[in-house]
């Protein structure tokens, strides 16, 4: 075994749900896996006085992790540290983590970005890290609960090696052990791009318009449309082939989200505090000016997320 000890940091819908998967996977195995949980304040009390609750459409269930705490030194050092927090959070939550990290310690961010995993590097280059991205609706409703809205969800992960490592098999078997839909590509950096595609325009869509997925699509198709238009006109300029019918198969990922929901950074921007607002949106422009594009859509929802107050009276 060379995961012996996980620690997963970010409790949130896909830390905490991915998280209990693993505690489950670990206790099926009996091999003495252990995993950790890195929380803090209600949601650190409350998972450990009963544990962590996650509610689905089919399943209801209590796992209890062989560590949580808020202070990194309480945990052990880590084999495998899975990042998801917010990637505004990024670098504070890393040095925060540096009491159990080693130079063998794997880091796994599934955070929303374009360029995450070159963030991490930056900060610890001696470290390996892997590439992650999930496809999944789940939220924290309340201190030591997760809520999966649909029964369905994606793990994509893996290293940038030309051969799949025995870690990434690893990690495969466990979360694939206990229903996950772990995948463990050889392209992984073409499944970044496209997750970042569908989480760009559409975070950047739903803010903008103050709606949900759902209402956005119906009385905005254009607006959401030139989103990811306009990205993949920007990767087509850095180099990357994304298909020829890459924005259909954008727009029906976004249909396949559930209607009523709306992305993460439309509800940071509804409770007014940090958003992910230039890691989805502000990126993008950022890199079209510095490849001499201008993405008329993207400048202009930009801007008006950037400077204006929220939420909006109303936009077209």
């Amino acid at each position: 075994m060379l995961l012996h000890h996980i620690t997963i940091s970010g409790l949130g819908g896909v830390g905490g749900y991915y998280g209990a998967m693993l505690v489950q996977a670990a206790r099926r195995e009996s091999k003495g896996r252990q995993i950790a949980f890195l929380a803090r304040g209600a949601h650190l009390e409350a998972i450990r006085s009963r544990g962590l609750h996650v509610h689905t459409p089919e399943r209801d269930f209590t796992v209890e992790p062989n560590f949580v705490a808020e202070d990194p030194h309480e945990l052990p050092k880590s084999d495998l540290v899975i990042l998801a927090t917010k990637s505004y959070d990024l670098e504070a939550n890393l040095r925060q983590l540096l009491p159990i990290i080693t130079p063998e310690t794997i880091i796994l961010p599934l955070l929303n970005g374009a360029d995450i995993t070159e963030q991490v590097k930056r900060i610890l280059p001696n470290n390996r890290v892997w590439d992650g991205c999930v496809y999944i609706s789940g939220r924290k409703p309340e201190a030591g609960e997760i809520l999966l809205e649909a029964e369905r969800e994606i793990f994509i992960f893996g290293s940038r090696e030309t051969t799949r490592t025995e870690e990434e098999r690893e990690l495969a078997d466990l979360l694939t052990s206990v229903g996950v839909k772990a995948i463990n590509p050889d392209d992984i950096e073409d499944h970044i791009r496209k997750k970042y595609l569908m989480i760009s325009a559409t975070a950047t869509g739903t803010s903008y318009y103050n709606l949900t997925v759902g209402e956005a699509l119906a009385q905005h198709p254009r607006g959401m449309r030139a989103l990811i238009e306009e990205l993949c006109q920007l990767y087509t300029a850095l180099g990357h082939d994304l298909g020829e019918d890459a924005v259909e198969r954008t727009i029906e990922r976004q249909t396949f989200m559930i209607p009523t929901s709306t992305s993460s950074m439309h509800v940071d921007f509804l409770a007014g505090g940090k958003t992910e607002l230039e890691n989805l949106t502000g990126y993008v422009v950022r890199t079209a000016h510095h490849h001499g594009l201008i993405l008329p859509t993207y400048d202009r929802m930009y801007r008006a997320l950037r400077d204006e107050p929220y939420p909006p009276h109303s936009r077209v």
